[in-house]
Formats: C-alpha cells, structure tokens, sequence
C-alpha cells in the first residue's frame, strides 16, 4: 500500500488531474461540515463525562394549567423539599441532590480584584450525584457549612492560586462575606449545570428566600437523581405517588380542582440539552451533509473526468499484469492522499474561522474534542474516503484494454448529468434556505416590538451604595444630553418571572401574568409604552401598588370575571402583591423576543423613586434598573459619560452600562449566527457547484468536439449549437432544482415552527431562487460552450 501511496502523490500535480481543484471544492465542503456536525455531535455530549451518566436523572415537574386541555406543562425545576424526599422515600433512588442556581455574578477579593462568575448554592450530597474531581477540601463538610463556598480551579488560579480560606464577596449582596475552603476542576463546557462557585445549601436564606423545606412553591430547584442499579424510572412512580400523598396532600388537591395537578417524571441527563435543541439539530446536520453530499459528488464528477484522459495508463497497467484490485487500490490510495490534504485544509480553514465559530456556538471549539464526537467524524470520514474511491476505482478498472490504446473516449454523459444533479438540488436547497432565513431575521430585528429601545440605557443598582442613588439621579438628570431617568426593576428584553392573577373570591388562579414588578412614574415614558385605556402612572395621582396590565390580560379579566364595563378602577389580587387598584391598560408588547416570546399578558406596579431608595438602603441587595432616555440622535460617547456619572455611586467603580437597543439585537444572535453560516454554506455549494459545472462543460465540448466541427461546417449557428448543447443541461437542471426547492421547503417548515411570529412561505421567493439558479447553469453552460463552439472545426476535425 506504501507503494501505492508514493505514486499517488507522484501523480498529484501533474497536467490533467485538476489535483488543486479537487482539493479546494473538497477542503471547502469538509471544512464546513465537519464544523457543522461536530456541533450536533458535540449536543449528544453533555454531561456524558460524569461517572454513571446513564443512571442520572433531572426531576421535572408536570402540571396542568390550561383546565380546558388535558396536556400537560414540563418544568425542570422543582421545591427545595422535593430531592431529599425522594431519597429518603422512594427504593431504587440511590443519590439525590439540589442545585439552586444564583446567576452570573462578579465576585471580589479583599484586595479589590474583581471576577466574573457563575453562581450556585448546592446542598452536601451534589457529588454524590455530580462528581467532579477536587483539588483540596472535603465538598460534603464545605457544602454543609454557613457561608463557606469552593470555587472551581480557574478562578483560583485567576486569583493566584492559593485561595483556601480566603473571604470573597458578592457585588450583589455586598453585605454577605464567604470563606473559600475547597477547589474543585473547573467544569468541562458541554454541562448544563455550570457554576464557577459552589455556596453551602444551608446559606440559601443570606441571599433568598429560603424554601428549602418547602413541598410546593417556590419551585426554583434543580434536583438531580442517580438510580439504582437495575432501576428505571417507571419503577419508581408508585413509590413517588405515595411520597406525594404524605407530604403534598396530592389527593385533596385533585379533588379541589378536579384533575391531576403536579406529577414528577424523571428525564435522563445525557438527553436534556438535545431535547432542548433537536430542531436545530436536524437542521445543522441537513445543512452539514448537504454540503458535504455535493462536495463529494462534484469531487467524483472531476475525478471520473480525470480518469477517461488516463485510459491509456489503464490499459499499460494491466497489460503489465495488475489485476482490478490493483487499480482499485492505485485510485484508493489517490483518494487517500487528496482527502489527506483536503482535511489538513479544513482544520486549519477551521481554525482560521476559529473567533466566529465560538461566537456563534457559544464555546470554544477545543470544547469538541472528546470521543463523542471525533469517533463519529472519524468513522464518517472513513466511509466517504471509501465510496468516493470505490465508483471512480471501479470506472478506471473496467476500461477495456483494445479501446484504450486507439484513445478511449466515454461514450455515454448520463452518468455525469446525474452527479450534476445533486449539485443543482444542494445549490438550489441551500440558496432557498438562506434567502427565507435572512428574511426571517430581518423581518424579527426590524419589527416593530411595542416599545422604544433606541436611545435608551439601562444600569442595574446591583452593589451600589443605596445611599448615594438619589445623588447620581441627579447627575444623570443634570447631563444636557439625557432626556429623561426612571427606574424600574426589569426590563422587555430579559423579561419577568411570573405571578397569578386570583378570582375574586380569592380561591382560584386565573392566569398567569408576566410580572415586572415595581417602576416609577418615567419609566413606562422611557420606553414609549402608552396607557390606552385609563391613566399611566404619575407621581402626583398614583398610589404605590397600583397596577396597569396589557389588553392581554385586560381580555382575560372581563372573560374570567364576566366584566362588560371595562377593567379600569376593578380591584384585582395577584399572588405575592396585595389587592390593587388596576389604573390603566396598554398595548401587548413583545417580551424577551420574537424569536422566543413570552406570550403572557403583562403587568407594571408603581412605585415611587423615593421608595426605591428606601429599601436599597434598608436591604443592600435589592436590585432593580436605573433606566436613562438619551435625547434624539445623542450616542457617540453616551455610554462612557453614563458610566462616569453611574461610577460615582459604586465602590469599585464597576458600572455596566447596557443599550437597551443593542441587547434587543442581541436577542437574535442566534438567528443572526445562522443566517451566516447559511451565507458561508451556500457561497461553499455555489462554489463547487461552479467548479462541477465548469469541469462538465469543458469535458463535454471536448468529447463532442468532432460533432460540435461538423455542425459548424453543415452551416448551423452559434445559437442552434448552444441550445442543442444546454438543453441537455436543463431537462437534468430543472427537476433537480424542483427537488431542491421541496427540501428547503420542508426544512424551513420545521424551522418556522420555533417562531411564534413568523413570515410565510411564499412561492414567488421560492420562484425567483429556482431562477437563479438555472440562469447561473445557463450563463456558465453558455461561456464554455461559445468558447469551443468558435473555434476553427478544421483543427477539431485534424485531431480527431
């Protein structure tokens, strides 16, 4: 084989063999593909690298709360009870633990350096269920003792190193201190449960309510489980049921509300994050083999045109004595050497594209390296070496010898018309796609969202000192370029946590209703959310607590309480407010984003700036948004100046200031990273589709050259010998292009599914995509032919 291979790379760049083209049509399509697939193949990675990953389950929660319909809603968090119960109560759970994730945080040392951080309070039994390996300390005593934390190995060595027994605070809650007393090896990117610092469980009422006891509500809890051996989770479910009859009188409450109200399932670890993302899945992997398909084909195509001019050295072979294994082999050992090379190509190509590629999947690529995904792609690559060596191998090895030596020409172009064809239907498909998408995003980024985020900035009060809040209002409000400040505890784009509108009798939940809690008299202003019906909120006539809610939820009181009157001046109660006095409605805007909106009617509750002030004094981790309307056309320079003044009220002079616009945009950078790889994957396809179509045309005039001479000799016109020529390409060219059309058709059918908003799919875009791409097959056809076709028939007639 050694042999085969050093004439295979003897022969790589000799005239004739089109080496270079092959190699670059087929390092563009490995590249891409297999930058693809190792994305889809890196998401059936997670949270395999844990020790009995197959018995480790996530509880979930399922309930009813739409009583007209019998399907049940999933949620994957549960009460704080819910974990220890079923440890203790229910045979076949061998482990249990909780996690109670806090958010990203930036943490500081007691020399003031500050670091970036994902926050999490765990109860003792987490590794038990989540091993991870630690560098010093005992996890169970750290995570069974008040205020003590471990912090993963990167941020120790952020720190310097040795960080046992150091105190680190949280800007968040800058009056609660912790004592570092373990390491643990940082978490690899592809988990669900990521955490930078572990807190003890036993913290948990320093920095939130604590519900850890709690049987129901307050259901912000992952619990994770890890069977017994043998023990699956429909084994469980009786035992489950009677742990819900003890402890949630589960019976009673059915009975109340005349149906099944909470039930738990048991969900495996390993297939969380594909569930989560199976749509996008099908997708990629369709894209990334599409590419890789036409690729292969257009490499197959050249390399068939290569081997018809090598006929001749067919024929010497055998007649030297090699049999058809030995030909196979010699292509077989070509195929080697240019997909050798080509993958050489793509890896670096990969790696130049490396920033883009992380931007858009969201970690870093050597994240991918683990065997569930390059045994795949290895095996993967073996079979496509296989099948693109195994056709051309047995073409050249079964040219007869006597036809060889009088210059065997191939007699019949069907079989190139077919490898053509899957071109034209991958160019076609993927141009499609691309078009609906960018549509799509620019359609969602451009829409109208029911609120102003142009010229508007947000700073969260998170670690800043409650005490000088009205002094740095009152810088804000001095800057000749800012033209209004409220404030607010959320904002549109990261959305609300929910609350349940009551019956008026108080006993039933209504609906569930997008809470964003308290704001001040400017901040609907800011936004340019008017009140339709009613009155807004203004400093001089609104009562703190009273609410104005969206024509959402305005529809569903009157249907609910049989109103006709209207909602405005009704009392409502709603779960965690008292009864409130509803002042106003406005129109639904969309919440987080388009692309993945939160549905919910909305509410806003007032209060005033002063009161803000007082309970950031009073507790100095409450938190909430300082929100700032720039004057029109103010932006060059906006944020820095906003962050000075801001700065003023922060002890390390850390403010973070957003754009309420940016962060809008960046609500569809998923869309946005799609779009491009899209752009990137057709530019690929187009690409070799040019190079296959190119390489056809050209072998096709100079196999019919002789016809081609005798035609213009028999006086037939240019425009006679190229439709002659291109309808041969157009009746292979227009059905492929059908069934292009119909993949992205069904494939961008699946994908609209995730939208709530979406555009439709209309046929005169799919019309005008087909087009293109048969006029490209028509101009390219149309240049090579024109350049064989004038040239004199007496010197095609002399060579023949």
């Amino acid at each position: 084989m050694m042999n085969f291979l050093k004439l295979a790379f003897r022969r790589l760049f000799r005239k004739g063999e089109h080496s270079l083209t092959r190699i670059v049509s087929l390092t563009a399509g490995l590249a891409f593909g297999i930058l693809l697939l190792s994305e889809v193949l890196y998401y059936f990675s997670y949270d395999s690298f844990y020790p009995d990953a197959d018995r480790i389950y996530l509880v979930h929660e399922n309930f009813n709360m739409d009583k007209s319909s019998n399907e049940m809603e999933s949620y994957p968090r549960v009460s704080g009870a819910v974990a220890p119960g079923l440890k203790a109560e229910v045979p076949g759970i061998e482990a249990a633990t909780r996690l109670n994730p806090l958010g990203d945080h930036m943490i500081y040392t007691d020399d003031f350096n500050s670091y970036d951080a994902k926050v999490s309070l765990a109860d003792e039994h987490l590794f038990d269920v989540l091993p991870v390996p630690m560098i010093s300390g005992n996890p169970e005593e750290i995570l069974k003792s008040p205020m003590t934390c471990m912090v993963s190995q990167e941020i120790a060595d952020n720190m310097g190193g040795n960080v046992m027994g150091k105190v680190i605070g949280i800007k968040a809650y800058p009056d609660k201190k912790l004592t570092i007393a373990g390491v643990f090896e940082t978490l690899p990117e592809n988990t669900n449960y990521e955490y930078d610092v572990l807190i003890s469980m036993v913290s948990t009422d320093q920095f939130t309510w604590d519900g850890t006891e709690n049987w129901m509500g307050n259901d912000r809890y992952y619990a994770c489980v890890k069977l017994s051996p043998g023990a699956t989770p429909s084994d469980l479910a009786p035992a489950v049921r009677a742990m819900q009859v003890k402890h949630q009188d589960i019976e009673k409450l059915e009975e109340e509300n005349q149906g099944v109200v909470l039930e738990y399932s048991f969900k495996p670890i390993k297939q969380i994050k594909v569930d989560n993302v199976k749509d996008m899945i099908l997708i990629l992997a369709t894209i990334a083999l599409s590419v890789l398909f036409v690729s292969l084909m257009n490499y197959i195509l050249l390399t068939m045109g290569t081997l018809i001019a090598r006929a001749k050295s067919s024929a010497i072979h055998k007649t030297c004595g090699a049999d058809t294994k030995n030909l196979q082999r010699m292509i077989l050992s070509e195929t080697v050497v240019v997909f050798a090379i080509s993958i050489v190509g793509a890896l670096l190509l990969i790696w130049g594209l490396k920033p883009l590629a992380e931007a858009q999947w969201g970690h870093d690529l050597t994240s991918v390296l683990n065997p569930y995904v390059i045994a795949p792609l290895v095996v993967l690559i073996l079979f496509l070496v296989f099948v693109t060596s195994y056709f051309p191998g047995r073409f050249f090895s079964r040219i007869p010898v006597a036809t060889a030596f009088r210059s065997y020409q191939q007699k019949k172009s069907k079989w190139k018309l077919v490898l053509l064809s899957f071109q034209f239907v991958g160019a076609t498909f993927i141009l499609t796609v691309l078009v609906f998408v960018t549509l799509q995003y620019n359609n969602m980024k451009n829409a109208d969202h029911g609120y102003t985020a142009e010229g508007v900035y947000y700073v969260s009060t998170e670690g800043m000192d409650g005490n000088k809040i009205g002094m740095v209002l009152n810088e804000l409000r001095a800057m000749p370029d800012i033209e209004m400040v409220g404030l607010g505890d959320d904002d549109p784009v990261s959305g609300a946590s929910g609350n349940n509108v009551l019956s008026q009798d108080g006993k039933r939940e209504l609906f569930n209703v997008a809470d964003f809690y308290e704001v001040d008299s400017n901040y609907l202003s800011i936004l340019g959310i008017h009140v339709d019906e009613g009155e807004g909120f203004s400093s001089n006539q609104a009562v703190p607590n009273d609410v104005v809610i969206s024509k959402r939820g305005a529809e569903l009181l009157k249907l609910n309480n049989g109103w006709t009157d209207g909602v405005v001046g009704k009392q409502i109660a709603l779960t965690q407010h008292e009864s409130t006095t509803i002042r106003g409605v406005f129109p639904d805007f969309v919440i987080q984003s388009i692309s993945n909106p939160d549905m919910r009617p909305s509410v806003f509750f007032y209060q005033p700036e002063e009161m803000f002030e007082e309970l950031k004094i009073e507790d100095p981790s409450e938190r909430f948004n300082i929100m700032i309307k720039a004057s029109n056309g103010v932006q060059e320079g906006i944020m820095d100046r906003i962050r000075t003044v801001v700065n003023l009220g922060f002890p390390h002079e850390d403010t973070v200031v957003k754009s309420l616009e940016t962060e809008q945009l960046n609500a569809y950078q998923g869309q946005k990273g799609f779009r491009n790889a899209m752009i990137i994957g057709n530019a690929i396809i187009l690409l070799v589709t040019i190079i296959g179509l190119l390489g056809y045309t050209f072998n096709e005039s100079t196999r019919r050259r002789k016809e081609l001479a005798i035609r213009r000799i028999s006086g037939a016109t240019l425009s006679d010998i190229l439709k002659s020529f291109i309808s041969d390409l157009e009746y292979v060219a227009v059905p492929a292009v059908v069934l292009g059309l119909l993949g992205a058709w069904l494939t961008l059918d699946k994908w609209m599914q995730n939208f709530a908003f979406k555009m439709d799919l209309h046929w005169a875009i799919f019309a005008v995509c087909s087009l293109f791409i048969l006029l490209m097959i028509a101009v390219i056809a149309t240049i090579n032919y024109t350049r064989t076709a004038n040239r004199n028939p007496v010197d095609a007639l002399r060579q023949e």
